[in-house]
């Protein structure tokens, strides 16, 4: 299974890709710490962030989580989304920096949200 940082790393020269990266790791590390009440603030932080984002997400995602580690994963599975649809929206060559694996991988991503 790909680590979708780990691809989308790849693109951190772009800026709003960057940042990205940083929310995600930010995420992952309050988790893993046990620092659930910060992990909790930054889902929220980021929930602002991608306001319009998060409508559609949660109309399709009814069930709402109600533990640290339903939010955790339902956070990392919106972010994958987010960063698909990053690098899709602001790498217009991005095909030609990834293997035939990714590209498929995030073409999956892309294609489910439509």
């Amino acid at each position: 299974m790909i680590d979708y940082l780990e691809l989308y790393k790849k693109f951190e020269d772009v800026k709003d890709i960057k940042d990205y990266i940083e929310d995600v790791k930010k995420l992952r590390q309050y988790y893993a710490s046990g620092q659930y009440e910060l992990m909790w603030d930054h889902i929220n932080a980021l929930t602002h962030k991608y306001f319009f984002e998060t409508i559609v997400w949660n109309s399709v995602n009814r069930n709402m989580p109600v533990t640290y580690q339903e939010a955790y994963i339902n956070a990392e599975n919106f972010m994958q989304v987010q960063g698909a649809k990053l690098v899709v929206a602001k790498v217009i060559d991005y095909k030609k920096q990834l293997s035939h694996n990714e590209i498929a991988f995030v073409e999956s991503i892309i294609n489910n949200m439509e």
